[in-house]
């Protein structure tokens, strides 16, 4: 792939470099991983590492910093943006609910910028089935969790799924109960809150449904199954989510 840089000044270019540079063994050792589990055979022909502004209006008008096809990939690698974009995700709730959360998110790493670009990355794989609205919760729920327990170290994971049940539950009030199926191309028209609402939920079905099969390898096993026996009802209720 090749690594292409858009940026507004020399400081954060050269800070975008600093960050390629010092992971680049281990994103190649990832996408290594990604091939030989979850049959990624195609990657985006180009990164490019943009700054926010970048990212979200100029490159493509999206409120999230990192997104892909199979042309590119676009990531902006700075832990202050992502913090500030977390952490606003509660800014309208009552700060005896979200002290914790921001206190995570404050102190954001590394693993968790990588486990960002991990997600975009095993998008890539060949086990997913057509991206339809309808399945989009399993498949971005499926590489948010595969990138997390790559990327994260188990307490990191656990926090972080910590994290997600909390907001979940301090979202619920505000977005309801709807299908995990409703997540699709108009959930990047809310704001932080409303979008972050449809992935942690996404996760945490997939963390469960990893728990119940016993690995994620089974898991798309269901799923696979599922579309060989044509559909017969849809992905939620053959799985038995609720939610």
């Amino acid at each position: 792939m090749e690594q292409l840089f858009l940026v507004t000044n020399q400081t954060q270019l050269k800070e975008y470099e600093s960050f390629v540079t010092t992971y680049h063994n281990t994103l190649q050792t990832y996408i290594i991983y990604l091939q030989e589990q979850y049959q990624v055979e195609d990657l985006p022909q180009a990164i490019i590492w943009a700054d926010e502004k970048a990212a979200t209006c100029f490159i493509r008008e999206c409120p999230i910093p990192a997104y892909t096809n199979d042309v590119r990939m676009v990531m902006t690698p700075d832990r202050e943006v992502w913090k500030t974009i977390y952490i606003k995700q509660a800014e309208n709730y009552p700060s005896n609910l979200t002290k914790p959360i921001i206190e995570h998110y404050q102190s954001l790493s590394d693993n968790q910028l990588l486990q960002i670009i991990g997600h975009e990355l095993a998008h890539q794989s060949d086990y997913f089935l057509d991206y339809e609205e309808e399945t989009m919760w399993f498949e971005e729920g499926m590489v948010e969790y595969i990138s997390r327990r790559y990327f994260l170290t188990d307490e990191e994971f656990a926090k972080e799924k910590k994290i997600n049940q909390q907001l979940v539950t301090i979202f619920q009030e505000t977005y309801g109960h709807h299908p995990l199926s409703e997540f699709g191309r108009k959930t990047y028209e809310g704001n932080y809150a409303s979008i972050f609402y449809e992935y942690w939920r996404s996760f945490l079905a997939i963390d469960g449904l990893v728990e119940k099969f016993g690995s994620i390898e089974e898991v798309f096993s269901e799923y696979h199954r599922w579309n060989n026996e044509k559909r017969a009802v849809d992905l939620l209720t053959w799985f038995g989510i609720e939610i």
